[in-house]
């Protein structure tokens, strides 16, 4: 159980310290991801099991919450059979 506790404190502690750049990066990123899904026809719920993720997980990559590991950006690319490019699209913040 601590190793939750940590885990949480951890990630609210990373929230905190992001810059406004970093969240509109994370923002940019989970809006293509959530574009691509549309488009394949997922609703979050299915999609979230299929790439073996948490809904409140997934729910938070897509709105940009969290800052996702290569790891499970690989997971989220193949379980919707898209590039890398098509992923990470655009990130000009300007």
């Amino acid at each position: 159980m601590t190793y939750y506790h940590n885990s949480y404190k951890m990630t609210t502690q990373n929230r905190a310290n992001r810059t406004a750049k970093d969240k509109q990066y994370l923002a940019k990123l989970g809006e293509n991801i959530r574009k691509i899904r549309n488009q394949r026809g997922y609703s979050q719920e299915e999609f979230a099991e299929i790439a073996g993720f948490s809904r409140s997980y997934y729910t938070e990559v897509e709105t940009g919450k969290r800052n996702i590991s290569v790891l499970n950006l690989v997971k989220i690319a193949e379980a919707l059979k898209a590039d890398w490019s098509e992923i990470l699209g655009s990130t000009n913040t300007k």
